[in-house]
């Protein structure tokens, strides 16, 4: 850092710290006290990881300023599949010590709540890390990141035709055996002579990470990439100079989170006042329109509006359990379906809701053809809903809130600063709501005064 970033960047935060006690930063020091990593994030980024933090995308490609160091955001997408920053932070090095310490330090600016999926570009000074810091995680490798490595490091083959991209994308999205995938790889390998290829045998030793065939039972939000990541990196381009110093830095990418936030409440705004276009007048459409957000309804009724192209052949049928044989009319490729008309329970081969989180359109099929007119309640993922920002009051009731009520008052005095922040990015977002906070807020103060001199009385 040049002489002055460090007070500079401590006074920054500081401030922001005042403004509002939720901020949370951390610094870490080297044996000179010299400032290597940092991390932050503010109330409503911990607000939306909340919420959202079941896939985060760690990407650390863009490079801030002269000193060359990685930004790191920490992001994933809202109910509008928009992207939402969780966390930041600027990078000394891209050494397991510093990622370890990353990691940990955002665990704890999040309560110790792990995501589900982590997507990160291949680094294994990175994988060391999550595998010690995020152990409940599923590391999934970005697929974008791959085919652009693919691209360099196979060059002769990867332009040399068409057929081995087509190949080489089965690999990563098709199949739902592993059987099936490992002849489709050693296929690949034998029919473009690449069986001694290096870099393709290390790819091969982190299938599980990146091959669609291992993860169509992790949940990715339909995010495959860390093209999220990427998109926060063109953002950044056009607010940010590589001449700036780290204060004018933090400054520049307020405004960045501003717009970010900004079109979410424009997405609102939105779904309030107007009702996308059914495609036809049936009750199941009717439906996902009441309970999803508009750009999720829309991809829900582009897969319900094809579902006529699909035969459903009944296999075998035990008590209420039904098996079906979908395929796309005029295609040999079947996918396998199954229907517990019990407890409306479906499954697909094809495993599409475990990773997106909204039915398929082989399940769809099956579904219609069971009479089934509504979505079972079971597949309406609360993080594509309508409802998804709502609140209620077991969430803010978590396992560790009667440990903290029963510590310090430190302690006690941050559990209550994580809860209104929840209060106010709700309340702010409409006049009424605000109002009606600022009501109750006053009649919650007297009540506490109250009960305040009650209890110093006894």
């Amino acid at each position: 850092m040049v002489k002055g970033d460090t007070g500079a960047v401590l006074e920054y935060f500081q401030k922001k710290k005042e403004e509002n006690s939720s901020f949370f930063y951390l610094m870490q020091l080297d044996e000179d006290d010299m400032i290597t990593n940092i991390l932050w994030a503010d109330d409503r980024s911990i607000s939306d990881y909340n919420l959202f933090g079941d896939v985060v995308c760690f990407d650390t490609t863009y490079k801030t300023n002269d000193y060359d160091r990685p930004f790191a955001p920490f992001v994933g997408v809202n109910h509008y599949k928009q992207v939402v920053v969780f966390g930041d932070a600027l990078l000394y090095d891209e050494t397991t010590e510093s990622f370890k310490w990353l990691f940990e330090t955002f665990l704890g600016a999040m309560s110790g709540k792990q995501p589900k999926t982590i997507i990160t570009d291949q680094s294994a000074a990175m994988a060391n890390a999550i595998v010690n810091v995020f152990p409940e995680t599923k590391h999934s490798l970005c697929v974008w990141h791959i085919y652009i490595n693919a691209a360099k490091n196979l060059s002769r083959v990867f332009h040399g035709s068409d057929q081995f991209a087509m190949d080489f994308g089965k690999c990563v999205y098709e199949h739902e055996e592993e059987e099936d995938w490992l002849l489709a790889w050693n296929d690949m390998l034998s029919k473009h002579k690449l069986t001694e290829n290096k870099w393709l045998e290390n790819l091969f030793e982190v299938k599980e990470k990146w091959a669609m065939v291992y993860g169509r039972h992790t949940f990715t939000a339909d995010m495959v990439s860390t093209q999220r990541s990427e998109s926060i990196n063109s953002i950044l381009k056009g607010y940010l100079k590589r001449s700036f110093d780290l204060l004018t830095f933090f400054k520049h990418y307020e405004r960045v989170l501003d717009d970010r936030r900004y079109k979410e409440l424009v997405a609102d705004f939105g779904m309030m006042h107007t009702s996308p276009v059914l495609a036809a007048s049936v009750e199941m459409l009717q439906h996902a329109e009441e309970v999803y957000t508009p750009e999720v309804f829309i991809l829900f009724q582009k897969k319900y509006t094809v579902i006529g192209d699909y035969v459903a052949k009944k296999t075998s049928k035990s008590e209420m359990v039904y098996e079906y044989n979908v395929s796309y009319r005029g295609v040999a490729r079947e996918h396998l379906v199954k229907y517990d008309a019990a407890n409306q329970k479906i499954h697909c081969s094809c495993m599409k809701f475990s990773f997106v989180g909204i039915l398929c359109r082989h399940a769809l099929k099956v579904l219609d053809k069971k009479n089934v007119r509504r979505i079972p309640p079971t597949y309406i993922r609360n993080r594509w809903s309508k409802e998804a920002k709502a609140r209620t009051v077991s969430y803010y009731h978590s396992e560790s809130s009667t440990e903290a009520v029963n510590e310090s008052i430190g302690k006690r005095y941050s559990h209550i600063c994580r809860t209104f922040p929840e209060i106010a990015s709700v309340a702010a977002e409409h006049i009424e709501l605000t109002l009606c906070t600022d009501e109750d807020t006053v009649e919650l103060f007297k009540k506490l005064e109250e009960k305040k001199k009650g209890t110093c009385e006894s």
